[in-house]
Order: structure tokens, then sequence, then C-alpha cells
């Protein structure tokens, strides 16, 4: 764990950097179309000039969102005295596996869940744990599919769940043991989703 916080102090310093410099070439970005607004009659190369600016911006956006993504993984090694945000944690656990579900044709999708439900688990205990189910369900799934998750409220926990494959297909792969090791050793509960579709991961309680 001390080599987790160690990298993480260095990669959320990184982040923050990232972020300061997409934020310069926004800014930039957006001064170049106000000039181009007041100015550009008349300029031969206005349409592609706007459409390259158009394409800067979705690209810096995307560049935000993704250092954001990663600043949270950074210190997803610290405790949290009121407990990891599930939500928050999957957001970023998503995001930054959308591109390795992606290589194989599947959409990697996190559902509108609650917000404001809390384990007791650290968010990078959290994280590796939905991590290692997802790459066990990615790699059973079929090209041009999806994958769901969704953050639930069940028996008084909170839960992760996995809508595709099913149960009975995961269970069976080598793979499934450890996950199911993963779990004993952070106490969550792990079982069938509804209809043996999928897998739902039951976490502990946040310390009141």
């Amino acid at each position: 764990m001390r080599d987790a916080m160690f990298m993480g102090r260095l990669t959320a310093g990184a982040t923050h950097e990232m972020q300061n410099i997409l934020a310069t070439i926004r800014e930039s970005g957006g001064l170049m179309e106000d000039l181009l607004a007041m100015g550009g009659e008349g300029f031969a190369h206005a349409e592609r000039f706007k459409k390259g600016l158009c394409v800067l911006s979705e690209q810096v956006e995307r560049g935000m969102a993704l250092s954001e993504q990663l600043n949270y993984c950074a210190h997803a090694p610290e405790p949290a005295a009121a407990g990891t945000e599930i939500n928050e944690a999957m957001r970023s656990l998503v995001g930054l596996c959308r591109r390795d579900a992606a290589r194989g044709r599947i959409a990697l999708v996190l559902a509108p869940g609650r917000t404001g439900l809390r384990t007791s688990l650290r968010a990078l205990e959290v994280m590796g744990l939905v991590g290692l189910a997802l790459d066990l369900c990615l790699s059973l799934l079929p090209r041009d599919t999806q994958l769901m998750l969704s953050v639930e409220e069940q028996g008084g926990l909170a839960v992760v769940r996995l809508d595709s494959p099913g149960y009975e297909t995961l269970s069976a792969q080598p793979g499934f043991a450890g996950v199911q090791q993963a779990a004993r050793a952070m106490q969550a509960g792990l079982c069938a989703g509804p209809g043996g579709q999928g897998l739902v991961l039951s976490l502990p309680k946040a310390v009141a």
C-alpha cells in the first residue's frame, strides 16, 4: 500500500499539471474562435479553421475527462473517513476501461444509479475488485455487444451489478476463483444477478 500511495502522489501531481495544460489550450482555442468570428470574413479557409477548432475543443474535453479520472485513481489508495462513494469509483473505472472494451467492440456503460452509496473499502479496493469481475465478463462477451454496470442498494447494502454474461458461464471460468477470493478478502458478497444473468458484488457498509 505504501508503494501505491507513493505512485498515487506522483500521478496526482502530474494530472494536475495536465489539467493546467489542457485549460491553457482550451482558452487559446476559445480566443482563436473569437478572433475568427470578428475578422474571419474574406478568410478563404475559415470553414476548415472552424472545423479544426471544433475538433481541438472536443479533444481537450476528452483529455480533461481522462485526466480527472486518472486523478481520482491517484487518490484511490487513500483512506476516506466517510467511506468511498461507489458511483465516483465506478465512473473512473468505467471511463478508463472503455478503451479495452472497445478493442473487442464491446460498449461499456455505467447506468445512472443511486448516488451517495458508500462502502468502508478504499476506492482502490473497490475498483480492483470490480475490475477483476469486469475483466472476466469482457473475456466472455461476443463482439458488438454491451456490458452495463450499475450501482444499487439491496438489503441495506450497496451493490455493483454487471448485467452479463450468465452467472453459470462466469462461474465455470478459471478466473472466477480469483474474483471469489478477492471478494472474501474484502468481506464482500458475490452472487448471481437477476434471472441468473451477470453477477452482483455486495460491498461492506461504511463505518458510521
